[in-house]
């Protein structure tokens, strides 16, 4: 090839004056196309709203929960799981969960989270929560009340039966207990 060739090639390897040719007609569809380009991506825009208002209402509606406690209470996907949770992998990836030391780095993070403490003060603070306690409170107040009681009256009775021993050795009688005398 002489000088003059190499000059009207361009790097791809065309001919220049096709390529200018070919670079007009990409610019000419390009114009035309615009208007077009404008209104798909306003159509993709409106698809894409209605699609999210679609899920929106899809998930507000509840039908996705009565699927799926459909799907769990279906016989048959019960009768799958019970077969998946009863093999032999099942055990496995259980022991393997447990032996990996990541059950315990799970507890250890869950322990040290704020939200868990969080849900524990919400629990605790709780009317259902403070009447349990309260009634178990007075429970245990009663139960402590009667071993009291028992253990006064224990107390009294060994008291009085010494009394009793040391008056018979002395030969003295006791006076009249006060419910002897009252009755």
């Amino acid at each position: 090839m002489d000088d003059d060739d190499t000059r009207t090639l361009a790097s791809d390897g065309r001919p220049r004056p096709l390529r200018a040719a070919a670079s007009l007609g990409g610019r000419a569809a390009s114009s035309a196309l615009r208007p077009l380009n404008g209104a798909v991506g306003a159509a993709v825009g409106i698809g894409v709203s209605l699609e999210r208002k679609a899920v929106d209402r899809v998930l507000e509606s509840g039908e996705i929960e009565r699927v799926m406690l459909e799907v769990i209470e279906s016989p048959a996907v019960q009768a799958a799981l019970e077969s998946v949770l009863s093999s032999e992998a099942a055990a496995r990836l259980v022991d393997t969960f447990f032996d990996s030391g990541l059950f315990d780095h799970l507890i250890d993070r869950l322990v040290k989270s704020d939200a868990l403490w969080s849900m524990i003060d919400e629990i605790a603070g709780s009317p259902a929560v403070t009447a349990a306690i309260s009634q178990q409170g007075l429970g245990f107040a009663d139960q402590v009340g009667d071993q009291m009681r028992d253990r006064s009256r224990r107390a009294d009775d060994w008291l009085e039966r010494a009394a009793r021993r040391v008056i018979h050795r002395r030969g003295g009688a006791l006076p009249e207990t006060p419910d002897a005398a009252a009755s």
